[in-house]
């Protein structure tokens, strides 16, 4: 007794729990003795640790929201500061610059977007996949024959590899879909930019930009994320890219300027600069040189003429 007495003495110095077990034998109650239960403390230690995580994420939030809000107050005062002794004049001027800049910051962000959305495409041969089938499809066969049950498996397998076949080009398309969506969109962030911003067609060329690319848009793709020109349309033989005297290829309004010196008919589609004086207010034009081909079309109509013959060769 002494004995079982010390035992539960020395459980409850412990911290532990005396429980007293049945049935209760010939010899007195069984008592066995349990652990502490640390459960609580670890539920407790995590919830913790979980509430002082999610302390340090909003306090981390809030400083990089902070930080934000300071450095766009700064570059307003700055701006502000720097328009207090500007004319009207400049200040339009320098708004315009500002939102350029932001503009180019943002079509930035989209093209590596979209670049990174491509890269899920690389490596994808829809070809290599067809021929791949094909030849799985023929080795599941050889096999079925070898069993003697060729015409069971031959259905089951051909059923399944229709049905797989269906969700791969099921696939194939969306991603075309995708891609297709993609490249509409850089080629309109890239060359379609550059046509748009293009000195040479605002200062020297009779053409809007949209119709400038519609005559000389074959002449320009995208290469490795930058505009190349090429001295021949798209589809012709012997295709070479523009190269300057450094031997990299030509920016884009030097490049659109040779194309343009080279079209037999650039005289139609230059912009007609005259000097002043010379006894005349007006802007005089030669007659073309090929009645049959103008029909005695001049400005505007010369001009729509032209378009319609490139966009026709074009096609």
């Amino acid at each position: 007794m002494t004995t079982f007495v010390n035992e539960l003495r020395a459980s409850s110095a412990a911290g532990g729990i005396a429980r007293i077990m049945s049935p209760v034998s010939r010899f007195g109650p069984r008592i066995m003795l349990e652990a502490p239960n640390d459960q609580g403390n670890d539920d407790d230690a995590a919830a913790k640790a979980a509430a002082d995580k999610e302390a340090a994420d909003k306090a981390a939030a809030d400083k990089a929201a902070a930080d934000k809000a300071a450095a766009d107050k700064a570059e307003a005062d700055r701006l502000a500061a720097e328009q207090s002794g500007m004319s009207e004049n400049e200040k339009k001027l320098l708004r315009e610059v500002m939102e350029k800049k932001t503009k180019l910051k943002e079509e930035a962000a989209e093209r590596e977007r979209l670049a990174n959305e491509l890269k899920r495409f690389e490596g994808i041969d829809p070809d290599a996949v067809r021929k791949l089938i094909e030849e799985n499809k023929a080795r599941e066969m050889s096999e079925a024959e070898a069993k003697g049950e060729f015409d069971r498996v031959k259905k089951m397998m051909a059923d399944d590899a229709a049905a797989r076949e269906k969700a791969l080009q099921d696939q194939i398309a969306a991603l075309s879909g995708e891609k297709s969506a993609a490249m509409k969109t850089i080629d309109k962030l890239t060359i379609g930019r550059d046509f748009a911003s293009s000195q040479f067609i605002a200062t020297e060329l009779v053409l809007t930009p949209e119709k400038a690319r519609v005559v000389y848009g074959a002449h320009f793709e995208l290469k490795d994320g930058k505009t190349v020109a090429y001295d021949k349309p798209a589809g012709e033989k012997d295709r070479t890219i523009l190269h300057g005297a450094d031997g990299a290829p030509l920016p884009f309004d030097e490049a659109l300027k040779k194309i343009v010196e080279n079209d037999p008919e650039k005289e139609q589609l230059l912009k007609v600069k005259m000097k002043p004086g010379g006894g005349s207010n007006s802007q005089q034009q030669e007659p073309p040189k090929n009645q049959n081909e103008t029909k005695g079309l001049y400005g505007v109509g010369r001009i729509a003429a032209a378009l319609a013959k490139k966009a026709a060769s074009a096609n």
